[in-house]
């Protein structure tokens, strides 16, 4: 029991740091290339969980993402806003982060009034 315990434990263990090591999120500063795989993740979450952004659950067809379906549209001081476009649904996703791969916002107008 005490084994199976602890196999379990050292597991999820291993899952967290499989995912903070994969998204950044405060350990430096990130590149091009992984800023528009942050964002593909963040748009294929949003398709099975509703982020609280006021757009709702993306539609399943944003899981099936890869990708060929971003680009970076603006690297500033401190921030990339990253393009996610979903051919089939017509609509661009516009993903806010740090420079350090924090999600902070995003929206379908790549409009981020706090944003300099």
């Amino acid at each position: 029991m005490i084994k199976k315990l602890l196999s379990a434990v050292v597991m999820l263990l291993m899952v967290q740091a499989h995912s903070v090591m994969a998204h950044g999120g405060g350990h430096g500063p990130i590149n091009p290339e992984m800023a528009t795989s942050i964002a593909l993740d963040a748009a294929q979450q949003f398709s099975v969980n509703d982020p609280g952004l006021g757009f709702g659950k993306l539609p399943p067809s944003w899981k099936t993402l890869t990708k060929s379906s971003t680009k970076i549209e603006t690297k500033g001081e401190g921030y990339y806003i990253v393009s996610v476009t979903n051919q089939g649904e017509g609509k661009t996703l516009y993903v806010l982060m740090s420079a350090t791969g924090s999600v902070y916002d995003a929206n379908f107008t790549g409009e981020f009034p706090k944003v300099k």
